[in-house]
């Protein structure tokens, strides 16, 4: 069998797999458009995180502050819902050191010696005065 043609089945077979997977996620982010209610907690495409208030026919109101602060948008700007994070979820290791740092006390912390020594200096020439 001639290689072109196997490349060009390989290529056709890709670009409809790749063509299929974007069908379906513009088919969901649709769905979800369609199926906004208020108190949706989403973001939109130009990042302002809000909550749901009114939906119409092609316009979603959205509130950042509860009682005030309302927008209203385009439903095709809306992006995602927002996920809160889990209550019962580890903080990550930054949290937690930031966290053991606040509680510990200024005698607690210990500042080596040679932390000078490691800032580089840059070499003076006193000879060109």
């Amino acid at each position: 069998m001639d290689p072109i043609i196997i490349l060009l089945v390989v290529v056709a077979g890709a670009m409809f797999w790749m063509s299929s997977r974007q069908r379906k996620t513009q088919r969901e982010a649709m769905d979800f458009i369609q199926t906004l209610q208020p108190g949706t907690r989403v973001t939109t495409a130009s990042g302002y995180i809000g909550t749901v208030v009114e939906v119409s026919a092609d316009q979603v109101t959205l509130e950042s502050v509860p009682g005030e602060g309302r927008t209203t948008w385009l439903k095709a700007a809306i992006r995602s819902q927002v996920t809160e994070p889990d209550a019962t979820e580890e903080p990550d290791d930054a949290s937690s050191d930031a966290a053991s740092v606040a509680a510990a006390g200024e005698d607690d912390i210990a500042i080596p010696d040679y932390v000078s020594k490691l800032i580089d200096k840059p070499d003076v020439d006193d000879t060109k005065k």
